[in-house]
């Protein structure tokens, strides 16, 4: 039944199977595209990585965002580099595209290079969903982890439980690089 949301009275493995929500859940957590200027002598990596976590803090300050690294290479205009930092403890990759690459300094252009999805986000509203179609108190797990870092169209699961117990899992699918997804369970 893709794309609609059956109602039914409680929850059981066989009525949560035939769930799927094809509603696009806003649970991205990536930092801003946008251009930044790093003035003063050049390419330095380190200052470049240092404006990369800049946006990835502004974007979730509840997290841990730490390690931020961009190559040695020195950049030239037009040209792509990739740069990583990790967001509790996982790795997320960031195209880093110069725009500008003199003496002075470098202008770029930062956006992920992979989807970064928020677990806890991604829980809620799956939960948000199953209430809204009529399937109160189930409880969502989608991992350990704070973030999950990966490509579009690509697939992830989170656990659910109903009030009884019963256990199931839900197929969550990463839409784009923005971190929109959709499920099904």
């Amino acid at each position: 039944m893709s794309g609609q949301v059956a109602h039914a009275a409680p929850v059981h493995t066989t009525t949560l199977a035939a769930l799927a929500a094809a509603v696009l859940l806003p649970v991205s957590l990536t930092a801003c595209s946008g251009e930044v200027s790093v003035g003063g002598g050049g390419y330095d990596p380190d200052d470049v990585a240092a404006k990369v976590q800049e946006a990835q803090e502004k974007a979730t300050p509840d997290l841990d965002v730490t390690d931020a690294t961009c190559p040695d290479d020195e950049p030239e205009k037009g040209g792509t580099i990739e740069c990583t930092i990790a967001i509790d403890g996982v790795e997320a990759p960031y195209s880093v595209t110069f725009t500008r690459v003199d003496d002075d300094g470098v202008n770029f252009d930062v956006a992920p290079a992979k989807a970064i999805v928020s677990t806890d986000k991604a829980a809620g509203a799956i939960t948000a969903q199953l209430e809204k179609a009529g399937y109160p108190g189930v409880e969502v797990d989608c991992g350990d982890a704070g973030v999950i870092v990966q490509d579009p169209k690509t697939t992830f699961t989170c656990d659910l439980t109903d009030t009884d117990g019963t256990t199931s899992q839900a197929t969550v699918t990463i839409d784009d690089l923005d971190g929109n997804v959709h499920f099904e369970a």
